[in-house]
């Protein structure tokens, strides 16, 4: 598990050479309105061969977002989800009042993923500068998160005083190849509408595209992100990430100017 392999295929290589000849800086649409319409496009297309439920499409709510990495991926979100649990558990404030509120409670954060988790999520509390909390496992579980021990580390965090804000679920765990148990946390979940919850499939998310293992993505639409490595399993280049939002991430990637 120490090594990963670098697969590619004559498409990806002909890919690789379009894109270096075309070289489009395409930060955003008015950057380059061509290469974000194409990224949309295809993206759908993928969630549809993922069968993720229509609330990660375009065409809703949702939409997808071609990233360098997972980890870059799981870092966005994280960012997403404590911005928008600060702003809804502050909304009622506004001015300098709203923002003392949100340094106060910035401080008491804390995102969650399971023992089995990729270090990506640990890593990207240091960037959102938020704590973070393991949820324990068990071999008699085939080492998925459960939802009674969830909700257990959920009980103690706001014992200790914590919000928690982000949790990673995991589709093919990089250690044991896991599977969290994604019915139960859904269900869970309903009563703790605040925490943004983000399916990390970086590693066997490609298995989705099978019809025996697309039930695994029933209980998606109760969760907010979406992350796959298509370099992994599907044979393309090796900076080919992918995040599939349903719902608030163009919000922490645009600043409006204030008027001055």
């Amino acid at each position: 598990m120490a090594f990963f392999p670098s697969p590619s295929t004559y498409p990806g290589i002909l890919g690789e050479l379009y894109s270096a000849a075309l070289t489009a800086p395409g930060f955003n649409w008015e950057c380059s309105p061509a290469a974000t319409e194409l990224e949309i496009i295809v993206l759908d297309w993928l969630a549809k061969l993922l069968h993720l439920p229509s609330c990660y499409l375009s065409s809703t709510n949702g939409g997808g977002v071609i990233h360098a990495s997972a980890s870059e991926a799981i870092a966005i979100v994280m960012i997403a989800a404590r911005d928008r649990y600060l702003d809804e558990a502050t909304s009622h404030l506004e001015g300098e009042e709203k923002e003392v509120a949100i340094s106060q409670k910035r401080g008491r954060l804390v995102a969650l993923g399971s023992e089995m988790s990729h270090s990506s999520t640990q890593k990207a509390t240091l960037v959102a500068g938020t704590k973070y909390r393991s949820v324990p496992v068990r071999i008699e579980d085939r080492f998925s998160m459960t939802g009674s021990s969830l909700q257990d580390t959920i009980e103690r965090c706001y014992h200790d005083g914590l919000e928690p804000f982000y949790l990673t679920l995991t589709l093919g765990t990089t250690t044991t190849c896991a599977v969290d148990r994604f019915d139960e946390a859904a269900k869970l979940l309903m009563a703790h509408p605040r925490i943004w919850t983000h399916v990390d499939a970086a590693y066997a998310g490609a298995a989705l595209l099978f019809e025996e293992y697309k039930h695994f993505a029933e209980n998606f639409e109760a969760f907010d992100s979406f992350n796959i490595n298509m370099s992994k399993w599907l044979l393309v280049t090796l900076d080919a990430r992918y995040v599939n939002i349903h719902l608030g991430l163009s919000d922490i990637q645009s600043m409006q100017p204030r008027d001055v």
